[in-house]
């Protein structure tokens, strides 16, 4: 069983609760309470998994705050509060924890949010950070489900080459998505974690089984992947399309409704790299010809049924 399939099962599992506007299945959770919506959502790194145990570990700790902090940011949300749970491995020194700790504090504050709980444990495995991070929407809610044929799609910055240091040292796109829930044109937005087609695909899929033509010339593409081509611009390409880690915010715009000037989007991110269509599935558009592609990016392999 593949992570998608078993979130799906999970969205099942748990539905039919009539305070939940926006349940499991998109970037973030947003629940009803007493004073508006709050927006809620969990992701952990796993060392051997997100991180390298060569990896700094103050580095660390922002990714653990960061992750989330982009899925907030994908739903147009302002960070508020964070529950953080660590794994430590046993014998962990005192200095790395608090390398671990000074990340997560860094984070949180660069993102406008504070750590108000959470819970520790030690054992004889790798380190786990988990960080619950929950925030409240200014207006709308942008999810996944919204995507339009006709849409133009976009990115709030450059993808593929995440490993060579993009995954430790991102920055959340929190003013890009909230400015972009205030605007009606947008449409649908999530945050690109697992690569620019497999996310791509996930969003298609929730707008009700769409497809999607990438203008191949208009991807943008980090230097660190042009750097590990080598000079193969085809393999830089593929890198852009499918490596993961990227945490951009992806959007669909209405054709001909331009947004605002002004605001946080850079005049790149304004510039579409495709188009949504009616007919299912995605292509690669260049010099007058089209490339089936497969929705290929990182998934967690699960096993069973």
């Amino acid at each position: 069983m593949d992570e998608r399939t078993f979130v799906q099962g999970l969205a099942r599992w748990f539905a039919g609760d009539r305070r939940l506007p926006v349940g499991i299945g998109d970037d973030a959770a947003v629940v009803r309470n007493p004073t508006g919506s709050s927006v809620l959502c969990c992701d952990p790194v796993v060392e051997g998994v997100h991180f390298t145990a060569a990896a700094p570990l103050h580095l660390v700790g922002r990714k653990a705050v960061n992750r989330n902090l982009s899925d907030l940011a994908a739903m147009g949300a302002v960070p508020d509060w964070l529950l953080v749970s660590l794994v430590l491995p046993r014998g962990l020194a005192a200095a790395r924890r608090r390398q671990l700790l000074q990340g997560l504090r860094a984070a949180a504050r660069q993102g406008r949010c504070q750590v108000v709980g959470g819970d520790v444990a030690v054992h004889d495995g790798p380190l786990v950070v988990t960080v619950t991070a929950i925030g409240h929407l200014a207006g709308r809610a942008l999810t996944r489900a919204g995507a339009r044929p006709g849409d133009t799609l976009h990115v709030t910055g450059p993808l593929g080459g995440a490993a060579a240091g993009h995954h430790l040292r991102f920055r959340p796109a929190l003013r890009e998505g909230a400015w972009l829930a205030r605007h009606g044109a947008v449409h649908a937005a999530m945050d690109v974690s697992d690569g620019l087609l497999l996310d791509l695909a996930t969003l298609l899929h929730a707008s009700g089984g769409l497809g999607a033509e990438l203008f191949a010339d208009a991807v943008p593409i980090r230097t660190a992947a042009r750097r590990r081509a080598r000079g193969d611009h085809e393999r830089a390409l593929r890198a852009a399309l499918g490596d993961g880690e990227d945490h951009v915010l992806l959007w669909t715009q209405a054709h001909g409704r331009a947004l605002p000037a002004g605001g946080p989007l850079s005049a790149r991110a304004r510039r579409p790299i495709g188009r949504v269509v009616a007919e299912p599935g995605l292509w690669l558009c260049r010099q007058g010809r089209r490339e089936r592609l497969q929705p290929q990016g990182y998934q967690h392999a699960l096993a069973g049924r």
